[in-house]
């Protein structure tokens, strides 16, 4: 009889993703972009260590929120938003749109992600869910998938960058962050060598090349 897998399903949240992008490529020294297959990669050895470390093999669903309603919209940075698209796809993650409209030009995270999460953990049997997202939009999720038998790992950042002769802090909502069973403090992670100017080999950030200097942003201006 084959062994059981473990049953994951991984929501990423656009909106979290576009202000970690961009901390990362253009405050950060590291000055990369996220490797999408990477970070499936390694959220995929988390499910392992935070929820069967016995189990052999993992079946992960994952999928991606995108803050915008429309976002091939936005004139010349339809390439840059396709771009991203074909990244995400290329190594499986499903692409969903969200169904509000912006309000005065502010993106806000797409609830979407939180109706499907419930939904997919209805009808596909998951084990556990993994969530990357900051929001605190999403603070009830975690507790109605635990009614459902359904823990949830949190990948989340605290951050300061300078902006407009200011500090800027973005940090992971703290009641999304208490309603999680696990949570991953993903700055520490990623500043494990704090000397050194380049990403973590093998992790989930590329490092930027010059030939890639000039291309369309992943992310529309506008935003």
């Amino acid at each position: 009889m084959p062994d059981k897998a473990l049953r994951i399903g991984f929501f990423l949240d656009g909106y979290t993703l576009k202000k970690v992008n961009e901390y990362y490529k253009v405050h950060h020294r590291y000055h990369s972009t996220v490797d999408f297959r990477g970070l499936k990669n390694w959220v995929q050895m988390q499910a392992y260590k935070f929820f069967d470390p016995e189990c052999t093999r993992i079946e992960m669903e994952s999928h991606y929120y995108h803050p915008y309603r429309n976002p091939h919209i936005y004139g010349r940075s339809v390439e840059g938003v396709l771009k991203l698209e074909h990244e995400l796809r290329s190594v499986g993650f499903q692409v969903h749109y969200s169904e509000h409209e912006e309000e005065n030009g502010q993106l806000g995270p797409n609830l979407g992600l939180m109706e499907d999460a419930l939904l997919f953990a209805s009808y596909c049997k998951m084990d556990a869910v993994v969530l990357l997202s900051t929001q605190g939009q999403y603070a009830p999720l975690p507790d109605r998938l635990r009614m459902m038998g359904i823990p949830t790992l949190l990948l989340g950042w605290n951050f300061i960058y300078p902006k407009k002769n200011r500090n800027v802090r973005w940090k992971t909502d703290t009641c999304l962050r208490r309603s999680c069973a696990h949570y991953i403090p993903m700055e520490k992670v990623m500043d494990a060598g704090e000397e050194s100017c380049a990403p973590p080999r093998g992790f989930f950030f590329q490092k930027e090349h010059p030939f890639t200097r000039g291309r369309p942003a992943l992310w529309p201006k506008s935003a």
